[in-house]
């Protein structure tokens, strides 16, 4: 078969994925309780407290929804579960609450672990019994699939995992909220493709008279947050939070999920466990990117590379 350019692989140039060789990489998505409204700070603020009331999956409920990646290789029977979450020593709520951070909170690097893999195989059975929970497998080439182990082992060594949130560029080591994290390993492979660039971030200008904490020295009531209307014009004081959402990839998935179901192209194979939906992607033609596992200042460490 005719190699394709990695933008054409993901959508116009798939083979049937049982012909693929057994080594993936997966990317699950888990969303919110209910869509968060992004439309302004008070409405933000007010699906975060009413997602966190949620009774749905009330052990692992994810109030702002949920990223995380599968490595599997069945020919060395290994199977790697991991995703970017708060460590228990987490003091958000303080921040907050106490504090005054405000939304300040959303670029603030936390404590941060990184999941074991037996914690999620035990968490992702409900979801797949209920569907809140889609997927996207990538059917990997050897070289590929040793790329991304080897992302997440230096990742793990250089404790890049200790950080969550913050500038959320975790291939610099400056921080990563579960969506990035996971987001990064599509981008190691170079797997990414612009419609999920386009189609999956939310992007908002935080005022910087919500924001609290060190980087404005302001002290932000949730009260304040809740009184603001609207998001900040270009030419006010701000910043730009830009995240991508586990809502929007969970909404994206599930429709191309529909419309393939419905067109039967056979541009992608159609997965389902439980109630759960997936897309599988046959990328084992994708060699690896030139490009460094690692950017900026992350990209000179030469001591485990």
């Amino acid at each position: 078969m005719k190699k394709l350019t990695v933008a054409l692989a993901v959508f116009l140039g798939m083979m049937v994925a049982g012909t693929a060789m057994a080594q993936e990489l997966t990317l699950f998505t888990m969303p919110s309780p209910r869509k968060i409204n992004w439309s302004s700070p008070r409405s933000l603020l007010n699906s975060a407290v009413t997602n966190n009331l949620t009774f749905q999956h009330r052990s692992h409920k994810h109030a702002i929804g949920h990223v995380f990646i599968q490595l599997s290789h069945e020919g060395r029977k290994e199977l790697i579960l991991t995703g970017s979450v708060p460590s228990p020593e987490d003091n958000s709520n303080d921040l907050v609450l106490k504090k005054g951070y405000g939304l300040g909170i959303l670029f603030h690097g936390m404590a941060g672990r990184l999941e074991k893999t037996e914690d999620l195989q035990a968490e992702i059975v409900d979801r797949f019994e209920s569907g809140r929970i889609a997927y996207i497998r990538f059917k990997l080439n050897d070289a590929n699939y040793d790329r991304l182990k080897k992302y997440l082992e230096i990742y793990r060594k250089r404790g890049y995992g200790n950080t969550y949130n913050g500038l959320n560029r975790p291939r610099e080591g400056l921080g990563a909220g579960c969506s990035a994290f996971g987001i990064a390993f599509v981008e190691v492979a170079g797997l990414m493709h612009p419609v999920w660039r386009e189609k999956w971030p939310v992007s908002v200008r935080i005022p910087n008279t919500l924001i609290g904490g060190p980087l404005t020295g302001n002290k932000v009531s949730p009260w304040k947050v809740l009184k603001a209307g609207s998001w900040a014009k270009e030419s006010e004081p701000h910043r730009v939070l830009t995240l991508y959402e586990p809502y929007y990839m969970y909404e994206w998935i599930l429709e191309e999920w529909r419309r393939e179901n419905t067109a039967k192209t056979g541009r992608v194979k159609l997965l389902k466990r439980k109630n759960a939906f997936g897309l599988e992607y046959d990328c084992t033609h994708v060699a690896p990117p030139e490009e460094p596992m690692f950017q900026g200042a992350a990209a000179d460490i030469e001591d485990d590379e």
